[in-house]
């Protein structure tokens, strides 16, 4: 028999959502001690398995706000992998002047992640001009919209509006976390070089970034942003597809600061829903489906799955976090032939390169899913391929909610398992992502 892995005894929860932490804790209390009674251990390992991928019910809404061409609409289309004109697409370089919020939904997931485009003015009823602006009367027609966002952008191109940022404000006495985003960072480069051609002989493009940030952040004082501005929240990015899916200059932080505040449920939806080819956001993500990896281990083992050399299966929940894990690594095929396309390489290239990472050096039989390979693959190289599990048993202890949990030996090594997973295609992404990339600089 081989080496038994070693088990973890305590498994943390931080980013239990408040409808899990209840169902535990109703289950407490409805059939008395978790630790003895083997009665809640099946009731949530059945819940566990019914609800792996309940973050498809999560809604996640993105509020944005901005001086009229200061790249917003650009930034919309991009951040949902559009071109521009595309169908679907926010107009482009119209000056924006009606009085309504517009949402723009993710195509891939329209009922989750949706970008709402707030207007930076009201007119006067009846006529064209603009009015001085009211923010009462803004917050009396946006108020419930502005309450919906989980999170709220104020996008600039330099000039920063006074009424963008009394919206920001009052988004912020909401709750709500307010980030700055200065687009069409690829403009100022080229403008820099033409009003002073000699700039980046002694400067590079992360010293521009740091002095539009300073002065990003004094005009906002200047027009009246009350309260300190953390530069951290700050953020100079171009909005421009291409550079969103490579992660150009600030946005891979812009990213991590745009889920930041989100629950993990909806974490999960961005990250399963927005392509990002940036190797600077592969362990965000990776961390995000760790966090995860306790609740999809203990509907896994709701079947007492325990890997065993010539296994014929994977439980279907193993099967759901395989896919999930290569959607959100932008290792799917659609996924892998838009990077191609990105990086005028050859997709069959580079599907042939991701194989070969991902499988590593593991054939796929025929017949045979390639999350079976890879599973079965990553088995033997813990050294479970023959394990074999006798009445043993690990305590998990959920300290959020003082719940103790008696689970059986299986459930530590499947979560090994999808440790070992996530990790492989964290590696898989970063190498795939360097092949494209490199190659097309040559």
């Amino acid at each position: 028999m081989a080496d038994r892995p070693e088990i973890p005894t305590k498994e943390v929860i931080e980013e239990m959502g408040k409808d899990l932490q209840g169902m535990i804790k109703n289950l407490c209390a409805t059939t008395g001690d978790a630790k003895t009674n083997p009665e809640i251990l099946k009731k949530f390992q059945k819940y566990a398995a019914e609800n792996m991928e309940a973050w498809k019910n999560q809604k996640v809404y993105v509020g944005i706000v901005g001086d009229p061409g200061a790249g917003k609409s650009t930034f919309i289309n991009s951040i949902r992998g559009l071109e521009t004109g595309a169908p679907g697409a926010a107009e482009v370089g119209v000056t924006h002047t009606t009085a309504v919020t517009t949402d723009y939904p993710h195509p891939a997931r329209p009922d989750s992640l949706v970008f709402v485009d707030f207007p930076g003015v009201l007119l006067a009823k009846g006529s064209g001009d603009e009015r001085d602006f009211d923010i009462r009367q803004y917050l009396d027609e946006f108020g419930k919209k502005m309450e919906q966002c989980d999170v709220f952008l104020v996008f600039s191109s330099g000039r920063i509006q006074h009424n963008a940022v009394q919206i920001g404000m009052k988004a912020r006495e909401m709750g709500k976390k307010v980030l700055f985003v200065r687009s069409q960072f690829d403009i100022d480069v080229t403008k820099r070089r033409k009003d002073k051609p000699k700039y980046f002989n002694n400067n590079t493009e992360a010293d521009l970034m740091e002095e539009l940030r300073q002065d990003y952040i004094k005009v906002l004082k200047r027009v009246g942003w009350e309260g300190e501005v953390n530069p951290r929240d700050v953020f100079i990015i171009s909005g421009d597809l291409n550079y969103v899916l490579k992660g150009s200059w600030d946005i891979p932080k812009f990213r991590r600061a745009m889920i930041e505040g989100l629950d993990a449920l909806q974490k999960m939806v961005v990250i399963n829903t927005c392509r990002d080819f940036s190797k600077a956001t592969i362990k965000e993500r990776g961390d995000v489906y760790r966090k995860q990896a306790w609740y999809v281990a203990m509907g896994t083992t709701a079947g007492s799955f325990v890997p065993y050399a010539g296994m014929a299966s994977i439980p279907a929940t193993l099967h759901v976090a395989f896919h999930q894990y290569k959607n959100g690594f932008c290792l799917t095929d659609d996924a892998v032939e838009q990077l191609a396309m990105m990086t005028n390489k050859s997709p069959e290239d580079l599907k042939r390169f991701l194989s070969t990472s991902l499988l590593d050096r593991a054939k796929l039989r025929v017949g045979e899913s390639e999350a079976l390979t890879v599973v079965h693959a990553i088995c033997s190289a813990l050294g479970l391929a023959t394990t074999i599990v006798v009445d043993q048993a690990v305590d998990l202890i959920f300290p959020v909610i003082g719940a103790v949990f008696t689970a059986p030996l299986s459930y530590g090594i499947t979560t090994k398992v999808l440790h070992a997973l996530i990790s492989r295609m964290e590696k898989c992404a970063r190498e795939l992502f360097d092949y494209a990339f490199k190659e097309s600089e040559v």
